[in-house]
C-alpha cells in the first residue's frame, strides 16, 4: 500500500529521535533579546516557547506515523485541495452538515481557491477517507480563526472523494472531516472534534501511545536542557543577593521601615457595630465631663 508522508522510517525509535531532534532544534535557534529581562532569560524563555510550538508538529508527526505503522491506511500530510465554485456556493447557502454530507463534487471543476489540510487518511478497503486539521489544543484557538478552519474542512470534504479517486486510491463511499484537538481546549465545537481520548477508537488502531511516547521523550530532553537554559541567568545574579530580600525592602529596613511604623499607628477598620435604642444609650454610663446626648 502506498503511503505518502515523506518519511522513510516511522518506527518508534525514529519518532523518538524526531522528538529529541525537536529539542535540539529549539536549543539551536537564535532569538531576540528582550531589554527588560536581559539576554540570558530572554533566550531561556524563547527556547521554552519554541519547544512547546515544536510539540504541535510532533503531535502531527506522531498521529501520522502511528497510522502509517498500522499498515491499514494511506496517509497524506499537508494536502492542498481545491475549493470549487460549486463547493463555495453550497457553503455560502448555509446548507446543513447533514445535507452536505450527501454531496460529492468533482475536484477538477472550476475552482475559486485552494485549502491546505494537515492530514488526509484513506482506508481503500473500507472505501473511506477523512480530512483533518490538527491542533495541539492546550489553549484556545482565536475565535476569528475557528470559523475559517471549519469552512475549509467543509469545502475539503465536498471534493475529498473525487480527489482520492483521482490520486489512484479507489472510489470512496464515505468521507468525513474534522479537527483533531489533541488536548481538547482549542474551543471548536465538541461535536466536530476528536481529542486524544477518541483517536484510537476513531481510527481503530493505536495512535495515542505513539504521541505520548514522543511527548515523554521531548519532556525528558527539556529537563536535561533546563540547567543549560537557566544556569547562565542564575549565575549572573550577585552571590550575596541571591537569598537576600529585594533592595527596596533593604532600604526600608535601613530607614526604620516607615510602612511598618505607619501600620503601628493604625487600627483595623471597624464597622458601625450593633444598633442600639435611645433607652439603651441613656442607661449607659458616661465618661466624666461628657454631656449626655439629647433625645
Amino acid at each position: 500500500m502506498a503511503k505518502h508522508l515523506g518519511l522513510t522510517d516511522v518506527s518508534d525509535a525514529a519518532l523518538i529521535r524526531a522528538a529529541r531532534g525537536a529539542m535540539a532544534g529549539a536549543l539551536a535557534g537564535e532569538f531576540p533579546e528582550d531589554p527588560v529581562i536581559g539576554a540570558d532569560l530572554s533566550r531561556a524563555l524563547s527556547v521554552l516557547g519554541s519547544t512547546v510550538k515544536r510539540h504541535g508538529g510532533l503531535i502531527e508527526l506522531g498521529i501520522a506515523g502511528a497510522l502509517i505503522a498500522s499498515d491499514r491506511y494511506v496517509v497524506l500530510t499537508n494536502v492542498t485541495l481545491p475549493v470549487t465554485k460549486a463547493a463555495g456556493q453550497l457553503l455560502d447557502a448555509k446548507n446543513s452538515d447533514q445535507a452536505l454530507a450527501k454531496i460529492k463534487l468533482s475536484a477538477d471543476s472550476e475552482a475559486e481557491g485552494i485549502v491546505n489540510v494537515d492530514l488526509v487518511v484513506v482506508d481503500p478497503d473500507a472505501k473511506w477517507a477523512g480530512a483533518y486539521e490538527i491542533k495541539r489544543g492546550n489553549g484556545a484557538t482565536e475565535h476569528g480563526k475557528r470559523r475559517p478552519i471549519m469552512r475549509k474542512l467543509a469545502a475539503a470534504r465536498l471534493v475529498l472523494a473525487s480527489y482520492v479517486r483521482q490520486a489512484g486510491y479507489g472510489t470512496m463511499e464515505n468521507v468525513t472531516s474534522g479537527v483533531i484537538d489533541y488536548y481538547g481546549a482549542s474551543g471548536f465545537d465538541k461535536n466536530l472534534t476528536l481529542s486524544r481520548e477518541h483517536l484510537d477508537a476513531h481510527f481503530d488502531v493505536p495512535v495515542v501511545a505513539t504521541v505520548e511516547a514522543m511527548t515523554a521523550a521531548l519532556h525528558e530532553e527539556l529537563l536535561i536542557a533546563l540547567p543549560q537554559l537557566f544556569g547562565p541567568f542564575l549565575a549572573s545574579l550577585p552571590e550575596a543577593n541571591r537569598d537576600a530580600k529585594p533592595a527596596s525592602n533593604r532600604r526600608r529596613a535601613a530607614a526604620g521601615d516607615p510602612d511598618t511604623a505607619l501600620q503601628s499607628l493604625m487600627i483595623p477598620p471597624a464597622g458601625p457595630g450593633r444598633r442600639v435604642s435611645c433607652s439603651d444609650r441613656v442607661s449607659e454610663p458616661s465618661l466624666p465631663g461628657t454631656p449626655r446626648a439629647a433625645h
